[in-house]
């Protein structure tokens, strides 16, 4: 089944994601992918995440999904290549075999890194490169040969916006220009989900698979509610795992937070989860396991 197919027929949708690392070697990302299959639909790869410089992820994407059979969505930001290095890519991809994309922005670079940002095309003309060279056409409306992309597209959304109408009326344009499917920032306030999938409205909360993180110790939770945009640890969280005795004992109810999210995310209805294990990329079959068991 393909990752376009399970989102037409699953009930449950499970998405995951892996970082390349600061080498050539691809042998930790494909050895931590293997544990995964038949566990999720398919892996994102990032791209340079945090701005640091990682392995090709169209590369690390190829070579994920090639060794292990489970489909890659090749995240690709406008952060680094202009519109000509975009096009290319996207071409060389689809000849590699890879059929997923996620479009994004890019983290943008942070002290002491000096990096020249490109953002030659923003995110929506990204898309947009994608459904017109699956017609035949360059941004120079110039002909492409046969065989023309057929990516399955993904997005990025966010429940943490401050104005979520803005975020539905960029998530609905995203939606008709050919974006099949939504991957959401990190979100562990049940309130904030429910407020999040009220406003977008429940065609695009049935498109949409919720970021989830379990998280491993207090040092991150306070970490990622003061560092990462739009995410908030509500208080209640934070007193569960500080009451934790030893790290082992708050990831362990940072597994159980999880599943009470993941829960929630299907009651409220959305399409799945997309699961991030940042900093615990090895464990994450046993993850998905525990907060999905078969």
């Amino acid at each position: 089944m393909s990752l376009r197919q399970d989102l037409k027929s699953k009930n449950f949708v499970i998405t995951a994601e892996l970082n390349p690392a600061r080498t050539c070697s691809a042998d930790v990302i494909v050895n931590n992918a293997k544990r995964l299959v038949g566990l999720v639909s398919a892996i994102n790869i990032t791209d340079n995440s945090g701005a640091a410089m990682k392995m090709s992820s169209l590369v690390a994407s190829f070579l994920m999904q090639s060794q292990t059979g489970i489909e890659a969505i090749w995240q690709i930001t406008c952060r680094d290549r202009n519109r000509l290095a975009i096009q290319s890519d996207l071409l060389g991809a689809y000849a590699l075999g890879l059929r997923n994309i996620l479009p994004l922005k890019g983290d943008a670079p942070i002290a002491p890194l000096t990096v020249e940002k490109c953002f030659d095309i923003n995110t929506d003309q990204l898309i947009e490169t994608c459904i017109k060279l699956s017609k035949g056409k360059d941004l120079d409306d110039k002909d492409v040969k046969e065989p023309f992309i057929d990516f399955c597209i993904g997005a990025a959304a966010h429940p943490g916006m401050e104005d979520l109408n803005v975020q539905k009326n960029s998530m609905q344009k995203r939606l008709e220009m050919g974006a099949e499917f939504f991957q959401t920032q990190i979100c562990f306030d049940k309130k904030q989900m429910e407020n999040f999938a009220n406003i977008i409205g429940p065609d695009l909360v049935s498109k949409t698979l919720l970021g989830l993180t379990p998280i491993k110790s207090l040092k991150q939770a306070e970490f990622m509610n003061k560092n990462i945009f739009g995410v908030t640890v509500p208080p209640e969280i934070i007193t569960r795992i500080a009451a934790a005795s030893n790290d082992e004992d708050a990831a362990k109810i940072g597994l159980d937070i999880a599943v009470e999210l993941t829960n929630e995310i299907k009651q409220i209805g959305f399409r799945g989860v997309h699961v991030m294990a940042i900093g615990q990329e090895s464990r994450l079959a046993e993850i998905v396991n525990y907060i999905n068991p078969k």
